[in-house]
């Protein structure tokens, strides 16, 4: 079964859906370490989203 990832619109196998959203909240503490200012409600652009899912990525986590 899948289902639509309400972070990241990906379509996420039901087996694998505890470490993706894992990975989703280690990549908004990242954000969140490095940007205390930073809220989940404003806007963000997409390469600096993308350079902390790399992070995660190669983190291998």
């Amino acid at each position: 079964m899948k289902y639509k990832c309400q972070i990241c619109e990906r379509q996420i196998d039901d087996f694998a859906s505890l470490s993706h959203i894992k990975t989703e909240e280690y990549l908004l503490e990242l954000i969140r370490r490095d940007h205390p200012e930073w809220h989940e409600d404003k806007q963000t652009c997409h390469k600096c989203i993308e350079y902390y899912r790399k992070l995660v990525k190669d983190a291998e986590i």
